[in-house]
C-alpha cells in the first residue's frame, strides 16, 4: 500500500476514533449479553418425552453474526490501542502531541487553533506531520496486514 494510501487510513482512523470507542462498548454489550432460556421446568414422561425439541441455543445465521461482530470488535480495538500507543511518537513537540489528543477526541481545526491560540493553517502543518509520522510507524509495524489477518481469522 503506497504511503499516501496509508496516511489516508489513518487520517480516517483517527477521524472515526470517538466512533470506534463507542461501538466497542456497543459490540461489547451485544456480545456479552446474557441469554435466559423460556424453557419449562417440568419434565415431561411418555411419547412426547421422545420427541425431538427446537434448539434453545444459537442458528448457525447468529454463529456468523457473532463471529463477524466479534471480528470488527478485534479490528476496533486494535486500532484504538495503536492510535493510543501513537501518542508517545509525538513526545519532542507539545503543541504536536496536544493537536493529536484534540484530534482523538474530535476537535475541529478551528477549535484547536483557538485551544493552541494559533492559525488553522498552523493546525493542518502539525495534522499532516502528525500523519506522516504514524503512516512511517504503521508501515514500519505492517500494522494493515495484523489488521487483514483479524478479517481473514474465523
Amino acid at each position: 500500500m503506497t504511503q499516501q494510501l496509508t496516511e489516508w487510513q489513518i487520517e480516517e482512523w483517527i477521524r472515526d476514533y470517538g466512533y470506534m470507542l463507542r461501538e466497542i462498548t456497543r459490540l461489547n454489550d451485544i456480545l456479552n449479553k446474557v441469554h435466559i432460556s423460556e424453557s419449562k421446568l417440568t419434565t415431561i414422561y411418555g411419547i412426547e418425552a421422545t420427541m425431538p425439541k427446537g434448539s434453545c441455543g444459537k442458528s448457525q445465521e447468529e454463529l456468523q453474526e457473532l463471529t463477524r461482530e466479534e471480528k470488527r470488535l478485534y479490528r476496533f480495538i486494535k486500532i484504538t490501542q495503536y492510535l493510543r500507543k501513537c501518542k508517545d511518537l509525538l513526545e519532542g513537540n507539545d503543541k504536536e502531541w496536544t493537536t493529536y489528543d484534540c484530534m482523538l477526541r474530535g476537535m475541529t481545526y478551528k477549535q484547536i487553533a483557538e485551544h493552541l491560540r494559533c492559525s488553522r493553517d498552523t493546525v493542518r502543518k502539525f495534522k499532516e506531520n502528525i500523519i506522516s509520522t504514524i503512516g512511517k510507524k504503521v508501515t514500519e509495524d505492517r500494522f494493515q496486514q495484523q489488521l487483514k489477518m483479524i478479517e481473514n481469522r474465523g
